[in-house]
C-alpha cells in the first residue's frame, strides 16, 4: 500500500496543509484515499498519514450530453445534363 506522509514540527502549519490536501484527495477520481490516521509526534508538532490507491476504473453515465447536434453534410448540386443516363 502507498502512503502519504505529513509530517512537520510546526503543528499549525501541519494543519493548514492537511486542509488543502485533504479536499484534493477527496475530489480526485484516479485516487482512493484512506481515513487520515494522526500518530504522536514528540514535540506537538504534526504526523498524519494516509493510505492511498489507485481507484479502480468504473462505469461512467452522461446524465447531459450538451454537444451540439451533427449537421448535415450539404453537397452542391450536379449541374444539369451531367448524370448518368439522365438526358435533358
Amino acid at each position: 500500500m502507498v502512503q502519504i506522509r505529513v509530517m512537520s514540527d510546526d503543528k499549525a502549519l501541519g494543519e493548514k496543509v492537511l486542509a488543502v490536501l485533504l479536499p484534493l484527495l477527496e475530489a480526485c477520481t484516479a485516487l482512493e484515499a484512506g481515513e487520515p490516521t494522526r500518530l504522536r509526534h514528540r514535540e506537538g508538532g504534526l504526523r498524519v498519514v494516509l493510505d492511498v490507491k489507485l481507484a479502480r476504473p468504473g462505469r461512467v453515465t452522461v446524465e447531459r450530453d450538451d454537444s451540439p447536434p451533427a449537421r448535415p453534410v450539404e453537397w452542391p448540386a450536379l449541374p444539369p445534363g451531367r448524370g448518368r443516363g439522365l438526358r435533358r
